[in-house]
């Protein structure tokens, strides 16, 4: 993908979508864990008919699994035909008596840009829209690309899909923008991702860029930010230490599992986001993880040549 195509997806997720939805007031109110009790209870996954399903819906369970420590370890799947292209009427009635449901869905572009109308018509909540590819050819260098637009760093999965990513050996590049920046006590719930180095633009700390195997100045051509911005390196003070190690030992108690591919991470991230359970929280309006690993013909975890949107709504 060129800097001119990356760029315009940006701005379409970071713009008209983002304002014909309005800011999430879900997010400013409260957190997920009080919108979603009994975790699955009101959240169900809505797939969208494309050849991708199979493989994020593995992952979206596989989160359920992992998460849920009750009774309920599924989650609950709705899957459309052609409904949405050639019957629209249809969703607008699942979903408006789906009140009160978190819908983690995923879908081809073309599909998704008519549920973003649906969905803004019903006044539903938008909690994180992502725009996924995987390019293929051997000669692409960053060939997995995710971005994303959240309500909060609450809803944030590309701290968790980074660190599966990373495990894998995969490169990749992730950009989140955030409608709302934690401020406060948030910031004790950002411990620094394993692997990468972490920096902060000089002249907007609000921007956080995590790289492993790149710098700071490569990675941001890279995802089309100015490559001349200066970037200060940071680490914890002494005063967080205590709240990292609690992080952390709260992370070591779910042990990820490993996935085939990358369309599978990507499913668990997004629904262990949607269920509260995301890692790497931080308090910015901006971040960006970019992985370029040591092989010499890194593994992709087949499915290259893949794109697919996808949604955490409130409605």
């Amino acid at each position: 993908m060129d800097e001119t195509r990356r760029n315009l997806i940006k701005g379409m997720l970071t713009g008209g979508t983002l304002l014909a939805f309005g800011i999430p007031t879900v997010s400013q109110a409260m957190s997920i864990s009080q919108t979603l009790s009994d975790s699955t209870r009101n959240c169900q996954l809505l797939l969208g008919n494309t050849p991708i399903d199979e493989a994020f819906a593995r992952g979206a369970q596989a989160a359920c699994t992992s998460y849920i420590n009750h009774h309920q370890s599924v989650l609950p799947a709705f899957k459309l035909e052609d409904e949405l292209l050639t019957n629209p009427l249809r969703i607008v009635d699942l979903l408006t008596q789906s009140r009160n449901m978190r819908w983690i869905a995923v879908m081809d572009h073309a599909s998704a840009a008519i549920f973003t109308e649906l969905v803004r018509n019903l006044e539903g909540r938008l909690l994180s829209l992502g725009s996924h590819s995987s390019s293929s050819g051997d000669d692409i260098s960053f060939p997995n690309r995710h971005i994303w637009t959240t309500a909060a760093s609450m809803y944030s999965a590309g701290g968790l899909l980074a660190s599966l990513l990373f495990e894998n050996r995969q490169d990749f590049f992730i950009v989140e923008n955030f409608l709302e920046q934690m401020m406060g006590e948030s910031a004790i719930k950002s411990p620094l991702l394993a692997g990468f180095a972490t920096y902060q633009r000089v002249a907007q700390p609000a921007t956080r860029l995590h790289c492993a195997g790149v710098s700071p100045q490569e990675a941001s051509r890279i995802i089309g930010w100015k490559a001349s911005e200066n970037w200060k390196s940071i680490s914890f003070h002494a005063d967080q230490s205590s709240a990292y190690q609690d992080k952390t030992a709260s992370d070591a108690a779910i042990k990820h599992p490993q996935f085939d591919n990358w369309i599978e991470a990507t499913g668990y991230a997004v629904v262990a986001s949607a269920l509260g359970m995301g890692i790497n929280q931080q308090p910015c309006a901006s971040c960006a993880f970019v992985h370029r690993s040591d092989q010499r013909n890194p593994d992709h975890r087949g499915l290259p040549g893949k794109h697919f949107v996808s949604f955490v709504i409130d409605v």
